[in-house]
């Protein structure tokens, strides 16, 4: 298999049953252990989102570079992910909507559904993960009206550096979905990496990911990176 760069997206870490997660959003955390373990026997190399930035200046990661992020902003990300990746010697990524603190997931009534508050992502940055922007409410960008879309850009970037003390220099679209109205607009707020959600070509403010599979181990992985289209 050829080493080619990946940039894996999660949700929450847990154990949660079809029921209280219908989306498949939640990840128990064995598999992300096997995924990283998988990667790992293939060679690959564990960056963050800012140390491929930094290292490949808005290009594309070197080969055998791999990375994990993490969306929404789930509560279990302290209790759960947390203590794995420091198990794993992992840090990586997580994308956090600063209007959802303190709330629910709208999409996963269990209690899996709670979501970090404000304590939780200072929590994570002093761990040392990167925490960067997936907008304010995870609104489709695409249907913000020019003034709102800067708001939203803008004001996401302002308060995760609040939260954080550091620069928030990366942003993953909410839905992955995106035009060039949105990446220009992620251009202008200061951004200089962004996120869609399906592989493809490398752009700085359209850059790939892998949606990691929710429900199962390493094989599914590996057939994902194949190409093999199958249910998540």
């Amino acid at each position: 298999m050829v080493r080619r760069p990946i940039v894996l997206v999660y949700h929450g870490v847990g154990d949660a049953s079809d029921s209280s997660d219908p989306g498949r959003m939640i990840t128990p955390p064995r598999h992300v252990v096997s995924h990283v373990r998988f990667l790992r026997r293939l060679g690959y190399r564990f960056r963050t989102a800012e140390e491929v930035l930094d290292a490949a200046g808005g290009g594309p990661p070197e080969p055998g570079t791999a990375v994990l992020t993490f969306d929404d902003g789930f509560a279990d990300w302290v209790t759960v992910a947390l203590p794995l990746l420091r198990d794993l010697g992992i840090r990586a990524t997580f994308y956090v909507c600063p209007g959802w603190l303190g709330g629910r997931h709208p999409d996963v009534p269990g209690a899996e559904g709670m979501l970090l508050d404000e304590a939780g992502v200072r929590a994570l940055a002093a761990a040392g993960m990167e925490v960067g922007s997936h907008s304010m409410v995870h609104a489709d960008l695409r249907e913000l009206d020019e003034e709102p879309l800067r708001a939203d850009l803008g004001s996401s970037k302002a308060a995760g550096e609040e939260l954080t003390g550091r620069a928030c220099r990366t942003l993953a679209y909410p839905y992955g979905l995106f035009t060039g109205r949105e990446e220009r607009a992620a251009a202008e707020a200061g951004y200089e990496l962004a996120f869609a959600w399906r592989p493809g070509p490398w752009r700085p403010l359209a850059a790939p990911r892998l949606p990691a599979p929710p429900r199962h181990g390493a094989p599914r992985l590996a057939a994902k990176m194949l190409g093999v289209r199958r249910r998540a």
